[in-house]
């Protein structure tokens, strides 16, 4: 159970700075947060079968998404740096680069010392590298996709 909690807080306790962003913001770029959601549930699914990863304690044990990871910081990060960011790729590339270099090495690494999850068959190198790959797929998902439909509805 106190394994369970730990997780539960770390959807939760991310979701507490929403209320800093702004309702605007938080509309904006709500779109590329879903599919940013959606891309890293399926890298989770991949994870799984390829045992890239393993949560530990997940609080959908069938699920192979980690509800609380993806729901909570890196949904509530990625909001973060597109408000603070976006309309400047180059602001926005070194802020993610930190951010995936923090969350790969030192992170990773005190998540598994917390028991929280494990690397398996996957390098903190790879999983820095996915995470940026990731993060440049939302950018342009979100200057090319989502960014014309909001002028066209406007």
């Amino acid at each position: 159970m106190k394994e369970k909690i730990k997780m539960y807080l770390l959807l939760i306790l991310p979701w507490l700075s929403i209320h800093k962003l702004g309702r605007k913001s938080f509309l904006r770029f709500l779109p590329t947060i879903v599919f940013s959601d959606l891309v890293i549930a399926l890298v989770s699914e991949l994870s799984k079968k390829l045992k890239w990863w393993k949560v530990k304690y997940p609080i959908f044990p069938k699920l192979a998404t980690d509800v609380s990871f993806v729901f909570g910081p890196f949904t509530i990060i990625n909001l973060w740096i597109f408000k603070l960011t976006f309309q400047r790729f180059w602001l926005y590339l070194m802020s993610n680069i930190v951010a995936d270099y923090l969350f790969a090495y030192p992170l990773t690494t005190l998540a598994e010392k917390l028991g929280v999850y494990k690397m398996v068959k996957m390098s903190r190198k790879q999983l820095f590298l996915l995470s940026i790959t990731v993060a440049i797929v939302n950018y342009f998902y979100q200057k090319f996709l989502v960014e014309p439909l909001r002028r066209v509805q406007s």
